[in-house]
């Protein structure tokens, strides 16, 4: 029975070994964060939760063992980057397990041991690393010291990235989706001075609107205290949202009433509307705790001239705590730097000056401090302001759907079309394997020899001396030696030659020497069964040797020729029709009157569908015309059975799409959280899938690899598999506000250091195509993350072609 784990099997290790090059070389653990060295704030956060600290440093020993912890250093030299901390700190570190965080965060999350902990057992897993729910965060995990040997193999082979190290084990991922600020680090100066000095974090700087925070431990008494705040700001003349996390499930409604019957029913939203009020309903997909930033998507700007929070505490936005000593819970506001004022019924605790202390039970009070906060942080109203309606310009659409909402509103919609045939070994390359392949006979088909060189039994080795044998004959890999073997006695064989019988062991003939007449010498060191390949060694017979799914390569023919296949049951390739829409496209050939222009669309979408091995059926340009539009959408709808059309789902005055896919099909029209892009159709027209992409031609691209691209794969029977993803350290300076996850195209390649690095391949205008024709991948920027600095890591993904 396996003993279970508690946080007292943790030592927390603060990794400081590194050069802070971009800090001018300082030591960044002891670099000074609002008063404290960040290597402080680390082990205040880290002794409540850990049953153990060590810190992992390369310099400054001295300084480090003034905390009575231990100190410990790579044992490789040259500042190897954290794998190496790992190292060192396993072999020091008298727990079952470490935890490990850098020292450039000042802030981690109060319960990240019982996280991690819980991920790896749930999980039943090697290790944990946190997840802040678009990536992974590496240098926060949870790690056995037994993994050490496993490490030092890693390190010795001289290989430095950790995923490539997780990647050989079972690893969980914890969920910090609810705490992202505490993976915000300090890499150069003026990150130091804008996190010690941001006053409104994100995700308050990317709305229109102030968002002020109500933070407490259960029973405090955040509710009681908002209900008596809320008239007296309306007073004030302020329009006021209120959002609330709960921890339960949420029921508005009743049975019985037509609401309830809906979702009962399986809708995933519900809209109520009368005159007195509206209500919304919408059912979570995902198991994860929502963030502030998710629910703020649903902000009417004409109710919020402030957004008042109750609980997302963890969520960096500037909030009063509210606090009751007699409950006997701990002050929030030493862990958490966005708390600006303190409510409380003991006005003798003592808080810091940048803290304002407030009387709980003096609701005018607090509310003249809210109203005060909120006018230091206003701006004058502008005389020229128009509000504007939610356009592909924006960064921040309440209305939109994220990148993974929407594929996995695709991939749940699909399943494989394509029926089954027979092809001929050859002609299978590149289709989908429709059966599993399961293996008519072993392979290699008997024991045989590995090497050329010399067969005998392996209990007739020499022992400590060289010993002289007699050869009785040669064994070929076409013709078999058919006597049997004796004691003193051995076969010259060659290498796939049947082992004959008496023998199982080869000594390999460059091991050997020249005897008498028919003679070899061996000498001692060799082993029974050395050089010798079973039958079944390579495949088994009756093993499934390929599996159903699976698009078949060059290396899967030699495979399955070996086993005498001949033929095999492959998925038929889906037939897939396309066309542009719009007056102002010409085809290659014809002359370009003033506002016209190639259309490029058509030729990307044709090469990135010859890449799939689909039937291609271009239906070339297509006029802005209703009749043209609805004639070419029947015919396509008839033929194939993906049907994607590019330009015409956006809300231009000529786009006819939307009108004729009404009438002819099931078609959502959405808009996505992604740049470039936005605009995307999705449903059924008649028994065909239909994609609707935008217009531009780098969107077209990018949410063709997106979006179309993995459902064509599901479609034709392949089995699912992510687009892979790697990082790089940025050498450009990339642009972006949060709201919608970007797309950039870049270049990457590996710097001298062996290091993979990005930079983006010109201008990253939705419509210039070159940037993807110059560019070998995109650059994914996550919806929360804002502009990219030189040295930066991000993550890629490679173009398949």
């Amino acid at each position: 029975m396996k003993k279970k784990l508690s946080t007292t099997d943790i030592t927390g290790v603060i990794l400081a070994g590194g050069r802070g090059s971009r800090m001018g070389g300082q030591d960044k653990g002891l670099i000074d964060f609002n008063g404290l060295p960040l290597v402080e704030h680390l082990l205040n956060a880290l002794q409540p939760q850990t049953g153990a600290v060590l810190i992992n440093a390369n310099r400054n020993h001295e300084r480090y063992q003034r905390y009575g912890l231990p100190v410990v250093n790579d044992e490789l030299s040259g500042f190897q980057g954290p794998l190496a901390g790992f190292a060192a700190a396993m072999q020091e570190a008298k727990t079952a397990y470490i935890m490990t965080v850098p020292c450039d965060g000042p802030t981690i999350a109060p319960d990240m041991a019982e996280r991690l902990l819980q991920a790896l057992q749930q999980n039943d897993a090697e290790l944990a690393v946190a997840h802040d729910g678009e990536r992974l965060q590496p240098v926060h995990a949870l790690i056995p010291v037994s993994l050490l040997p496993s490490l030092l193999a890693f390190l010795e082979n001289g290989d430095r990235k950790i995923d490539l190290w997780y990647a050989q084990h079972r690893m969980a991922r914890a969920d910090f989706a609810t705490c992202r600020d505490m993976f915000r680090n300090i890499n150069t100066p003026e990150q130091q001075a804008e996190m010690e000095g941001a006053k409104i974090p994100l995700p308050s700087s990317t709305t229109p609107f102030p968002i002020l925070g109500f933070c407490a431990w259960s029973g405090t008494g955040k509710t009681t205290l908002l209900t008596e705040l809320i008239p007296r700001l309306k007073f004030a003349g302020l329009r006021l949202t209120v959002i609330k996390h709960g921890h339960h499930n949420i029921e508005l409604d009743t049975p019985g009433k037509d609401s309830y019957r809906f979702r009962e029913a399986g809708a995933d939203q519900v809209l109520l509307a009368s005159r007195k009020r509206m209500a919304m309903m919408q059912e979570c997909k995902t198991q994860r705790e929502p963030e502030l930033v998710d629910v703020l998507h649903f902000v009417n700007p004409d109710c919020a001239d402030l957004v008042l929070v109750e609980g997302f505490k963890h969520t960096a936005i500037p909030k009063i705590e509210v606090h009751r000593p007699s409950l006997g819970k701990p002050l929030l506001f030493p862990d958490d730097s966005h708390v600006i004022a303190l409510a409380t019924d003991d006005m003798t605790l003592e808080t810091p000056p940048h803290i304002t202390k407030l009387d709980i039970n003096q609701p005018d009070q607090i509310a003249e401090f809210v109203l005060n906060w909120m006018k230091k942080g206003e701006t004058p109203p502008s005389t020229h302001h128009i509000r504007s309606a939610p356009s592909c310009a924006d960064d921040l659409d309440p209305t939109s759907l994220s990148v993974a909402a929407a594929s996995s509103r695709i991939m749940d919609a699909l399943q494989a079309v394509s029926p089954a045939l027979k092809r001929p070994l050859r002609d299978a390359l590149g289709h989908i394997l429709a059966e599993d392949v399961i293996s008519p006979l072993n392979v290699p088909n008997h024991v045989n020899s590995a090497m050329d060189g010399y067969a005998l039994n392996g209990t007739d080795l020499p022992g400590d001396a060289i010993r002289e044998y007699r050869v009785i004959g040669t064994a070929f890999a076409g013709v078999p030696f058919s006597a049997s073997c004796a004691q003193g006695e051995c076969v010259r064989i060659m290498t796939g030659a049947p082992m004959p019988t008496g023998t199982d062991t080869v000594v390999m003939q460059e091991q050997t020497e020249a005897g008498a007449a028919g003679r070899v010498r061996i000498g001692a060191g060799h082993r029974s069964g050395q050089n010798v390949r079973q039958a079944g060694e390579d495949i088994a017979k009756d093993s499934c040797v390929i599996s159903a799914g699976r698009r078949i390569n060059p290396a899967d023919l030699g495979v399955l020729a070996s086993l005498g296949i001949s033929e095999l049951s492959v998925y038929r390739p889906l037939r897939v029709a396309f066309f542009s829409t719009g007056d102002e496209l010409r085809s290659i050939g014809e002359t370009l009157r003033d506002g016209e222009v190639y259309d490029s669309n058509r030729y990307a979408l044709y090469g990135m569908l010859k890449q799939l091995n689909v039937d291609i059926l271009d239906m070339g340009v297509v006029r802005d015309d209703p009749t043209a539009l609805e004639a070419a959408f029947l015919q396509a709808s008839a033929i194939a059975d993906v049907v994607i059309t590019s330009g015409g789902v956006s809300v231009g005055e000529a786009d006819y799409t939307k009108l004729i896919l009404d009438k002819l099909g099931q078609i959502n029209f959405w808009k996505i959280a992604i740049k470039p892009g936005r605009p995307l159709a999705f449903g059924k027209l008649g028994n065909a899938l239909f994609f609707g992409l935008p217009g531009n031609p780098v969107a077209v691209m990018v949410t063709f690899l997106q979006f179309v691209q993995p459902a064509l794969l599901k479609l034709a029977g392949q089995t699912a598999d992510q687009a892979l993803l790697v990082d790089a350290i940025s050498q450009s300076r990339l642009k972006k506000r949060p709201g919608r996850m970007e797309f950039q195209r870049g270049t990457v390649s590996r710097a001298a250091d062996g290091k993979l690095v990005v930079e983006k391949s010109g201008y990253q205008g939705s419509g210039v195509l070159s940037s993807m024709s110059k560019g070998n991948c995109l650059i994914i920027l996550p919806e929360a993350s804002a502009t990219v600095e030189p040295g930066d890591v991000v993550q890629v993904q490679l173009f398949g072609w």
